[in-house]
């Protein structure tokens, strides 16, 4: 269970945003720069066409003086728009001439050249450069005769315009802070209405968590009436462990167990058959060997119920001994669950101090004493000292309260380890 559905949430959620953030955005920057890379790629091509026109009428009619005109065109072009180099070649790529902008010398100087890619091709082709922040592309257009035959080329560098540059990226910024924004509205959005289906979530748990606790208390009050006994035994063991698992500091989760375990600990006594069951004088070995057969039996019954299956420990274990001589397995120290050694003490514990159908109660005095000598043999010392350190405030409190008090007692502990 988690105890801070808020925090968790928060941060949850915060992660989500983030992540999204991080993929939707850098999908809106990738298509932004493609964006871009198609727009200079179409002004590149715009532009470029300014010169084709004039370089195919030279190649038309190629003579010195029609080269001397072309040239100074170029040479007036390239001076108002956005290329920096434009070199001219014939059909076997030798060059015709060439214009660089009185600017851009040191510029083309430090960009990267190329090899002969550009020259077996009949399209129109781009290479982005970047220099900086800068961008530029190197320009092939082919120059074709009326034939579809190839008569020419030019090759130029064109520099994309800076304001067209910054105002993409702009664009591009302010459409990652309107995704990143919007993510978050939805995000903070979804809190509530997560907020909302949790509590209904946990409506339902609750009523379900009830439906079982109301199941486990028909359960344990029918194996306490098959035994002869009322539900007063379950619930003073059940506060036992429970003031005891207090002391050891015990999760929520493993007191469940141990609240569970302590109401059905005799579970598998539903198996036993009356004449051994509720004899009233001492069992035979024969007896006593099918009496033990209560803790498999009782392991078989929570089996087949997933929620019961923590109470195990208890059902299973409870009979085991700290140094090895109990039963089922035989099990030593530590190796029996820390919930199984809890509830030995206390179970002991109350056998002692109550009225049974072949004993007065003990009292709280010799009860300790009994307690005390088995520590180390029959429970796990450490736990038994813990419990003898609080069995006069253990006892004050829960030995001789009526069922009704008791009964509200363990209510309240539900709430708090089952909510």
């Amino acid at each position: 269970m988690i105890d801070n559905i808020h925090k968790w949430l928060i941060l949850r959620l915060t992660l989500v945003w983030l992540v999204l953030s991080l993929v939707v955005g850098g999908l809106v920057n990738y298509l932004g720069h493609i964006r871009l890379d198609n727009h200079v790629v179409n002004m590149a091509r715009a532009e470029t066409s300014h010169y084709t026109a004039d370089f195919s009428a030279y190649l038309s009619s190629p003579s010195p003086q029609t080269l001397a005109l072309f040239s100074r065109t170029i040479h007036t072009l390239i001076e108002k728009d956005n290329l920096i180099v434009v070199e001219f070649y014939n059909a076997d790529s030798q060059k015709v001439t060439e214009a660089i902008k009185s600017s851009a010398v040191e510029i083309e100087k430090r960009l990267p050249k190329h090899g002969t890619e550009f020259t077996n091709t009949s399209v129109i082709l781009c290479e982005k450069l970047t220099l900086g922040q800068e961008i530029f592309l190197r320009v092939f257009v082919p120059i074709l005769d009326s034939a579809g035959g190839r008569s020419g080329y030019l090759e130029g560098i064109y520099h994309a315009p800076v304001d067209i540059v910054a105002q993409n990226q702009r664009e591009t910024l302010h459409a990652l802070i309107l995704v990143v924004v919007v993510i978050f509205v939805i995000t903070l959005a979804l809190y509530p209405l997560i907020i909302r289906l949790n509590r209904k979530l946990l409506d339902y748990s609750h009523i379900l968590a009830l439906t079982n606790i109301g199941m486990l208390k028909v359960l344990g009050s029918a194996i306490a009436k098959r035994d002869s006994d009322t539900n007063i035994h379950n619930f003073r063991v059940a506060l036992y462990a429970v003031r005891l698992g207090e002391k050891l500091h015990l999760s929520n989760t493993a007191m469940q167990g141990l609240i569970k375990g302590a109401f059905l600990h005799d579970v598998g006594k539903i198996a036993i058959t009356d004449a051994i069951l509720l004899k009233p004088g001492k069992l035979t070995s024969e007896e006593f060997e099918i009496m033990k057969t209560h803790v498999s039996h009782g392991r078989d019954i929570l089996y087949s119920y997933d929620w019961l299956k923590d109470a195990d420990e208890v059902v299973r274990y409870h009979h085991e001994k700290f140094n090895g001589s109990g039963y089922p397995a035989g099990l030593t120290g530590e190796d029996i669950p820390l919930n199984a050694r809890i509830f030995a003490v206390v179970d002991v514990f109350d056998a002692l101090t109550s009225r049974r159908p072949y004993k007065e109660p003990f009292s709280l005095e010799t009860s300790v004493g009994i307690i005390r000598e088995a520590r180390g043999d029959h429970f796990d010392p450490a736990v038994a000292d813990l419990f003898l350190e609080q069995a006069e405030e253990f006892y004050a409190e829960i030995c001789n309260e009526n069922e009704p008090l008791l009964h509200g007692k363990l209510e309240e502990c539900i709430k708090i380890y089952f909510r």
